[in-house]
């Protein structure tokens, strides 16, 4: 695997920590202006309601299985796994796929997709 993999898929990771989703200002560098999730209910939002939702989750736990990278262009990757989310006992699983895009400040998602799964 590459730097450019490696790299991409500890963000993405980092982005499932508690800590980090507590941390308004760590998002806000991670999260691209433009940013779109598509959430596992089929609900959109953007940049501005993920940086103002997520430092208040609390008890909220993710292990991530068979991420893969998947680099697109020099400056776009693509990561795709499994996600258990555990809340309050109960357990979601998902099929997620992001997109990350290299700027002149570093690497963001851009595009984040959950899809409920069995």
């Amino acid at each position: 695997m590459n730097s450019i993999e490696a790299t991409v898929m500890q963000l993405e990771q980092a982005l499932l920590d508690p800590a980090v989703r507590g941390d308004a200002g760590r998002l806000d560098a991670l999260i691209a202006d433009d940013f779109l999730e598509v959430g596992a209910t089929g609900r959109a939002f953007g940049k501005a309601e993920v940086v103002n939702r997520l430092p208040g989750e609390t008890g909220v736990v993710f292990r991530a299985r068979a991420m893969q990278a998947h680099v697109l262009a020099a400056d776009v990757v693509l990561v795709t796994y499994a996600a258990e989310r555990t809340h309050q006992g109960g357990t979601a699983l998902s099929l997620r796929s992001s997109v990350w895009v290299k700027n002149a400040g570093g690497w963001q998602m851009r595009y984040h997709q959950g899809t409920a799964a069995t």
